[in-house]
This record gives structure tokens, sequence and C-alpha cells, in this order.
């Protein structure tokens, strides 16, 4: 199942913006807000590598016009290994939606790091054209992986296999991970950690880790 994304007028923009500021988009402003949509949560570092490398400066100055004609909001993160850094997500829900996107769901539960390992695995997959988080999930996916939906998946493109996406902040129990493990026995999984985390993913065969930072 691919995902559909949308690619609106800069009109259409700048008539949901909260600011009063003109803007043109660049073909990397695009290319980053597609990703944001896809994503929810993007960080400086992901964009300056993958959005803006072609600038000097890397995307500093492009992500502050965005922000400041009111098509994305900027938080701040602390982030092991690399420290403060800016988040990134769109401004407002109708933003999001006019991409195809949603705002990213952030509570007890899923906090701003874990969202942002989810988003930078996109980047250490290969930017998998089907990549898909968890909500967008359908019932036939859910049940396939054993009812415990990752946080995102995507297709090998070489088996055509459903490949689990998760991330953990670094507070997963061992317990946890091996639960999550025995619902995608047999399938190939995608992990990405912190350096510093409660309990490591076991190396296994169909299991790639990432430590992040």
């Amino acid at each position: 199942m691919s995902l559909k994304q949308r690619n609106p007028k800069t009109k259409k923009l700048l008539s949901l913006s909260l600011s009063e500021v003109k803007i043109r988009l660049s073909s990397a402003d695009r290319a980053f807000l597609r990703d944001l949509s896809r994503l929810q949560i993007l960080s400086d570092k992901i964009a300056n590598e993958n959005h803006y490398q072609h600038l000097k400066g890397g995307g500093s100055r492009a992500l502050g016009r965005l922000e400041k004609a009111g098509i994305i909001e900027k938080k701040k993160c602390f982030i092991p290994g690399q420290g403060i850094n800016g988040l990134y997500q769109f401004a407002h829900e109708k933003l999001a939606l006019a991409w195809g996107g949603r705002l990213p769901e952030i509570g007890a539960k899923r906090n701003e790091l874990h969202e942002l390992i989810t988003s930078e695995l996109f980047f250490k997959t290969g930017q998998p054209e089907d990549f898909r988080l968890a909500n967008r999930m359908t019932e036939a996916e859910i049940t396939a992986f054993g009812g415990h939906r990752p946080d995102a998946v995507f297709t090998d493109t070489e088996t055509g296999e459903a490949v689990a996406v998760e991330a953990d902040s670094g507070h997963y129990s061992q317990q946890q991970i091996r639960t999550k493990l025995s619902k995608w026995q047999g399938r190939k999984q995608v992990w990405g950690q912190p350096r510093s985390v409660s309990a490591h993913v076991p190396k296994l065969p169909e299991i790639t880790v990432y430590v992040m930072g």
C-alpha cells in the first residue's frame, strides 16, 4: 500500500497559514514538507543532511522562512549524542492535512525522541516509497503483525516482505523487547535505539539495529 501524498499550491498554503508573511517554496522546501507529511516530525539534523545539504549554511534560513510564514512550528528537544536539536511539525492540523499528513501524537507513551528516531529510520532504510507510520497501517496489516503494530512499516523491494520498523527511545525493558520480537517472529525488523538504553535489542539474522546519536 503506497502512501498518498499531496503537493498543494503555495496560494492554498498561505490561505491556511496563520501568518501574513508571503513565501515562495523551493523544490527543497517541498521535499522537506512532503517528508514532514509522511513522518509528522523532522529535526534540524535530518533537514540539513537530506533536504538542504546543498546550501552552505544548511537549512536554518529556509526553515526559518517556513516558520515565519506559519507553515511549520519549531520545538526544541534534547537528543542524546546530539544535544539540543530543533524539531519541526506542521503549524496546525489543516496545513498537515493539505499535504496528506497529520500532526504527531506526543504524550506519555510517545515522546519527541521516540518519534524522531522513527523518522530517522526512514532515511536509514533508504527512504522506502511505501514507508508508513503505524497510524496508516490497515487492519489486515495489523493482523499480519500479530495484532501488535510496529511504529512503521515498509516493503522490502527484493522479497516483497513487510518489514517492521520500531523505535526505542531507551526506555524499553528486556521483557517489552521480547514481547515485540515474539509477535514479529520470522519477519524482518529494523530497530533504532540511542546509545544509552535500559535493554539492548538482540543481534539476530532478521533484525537490523541502528544506534542513534
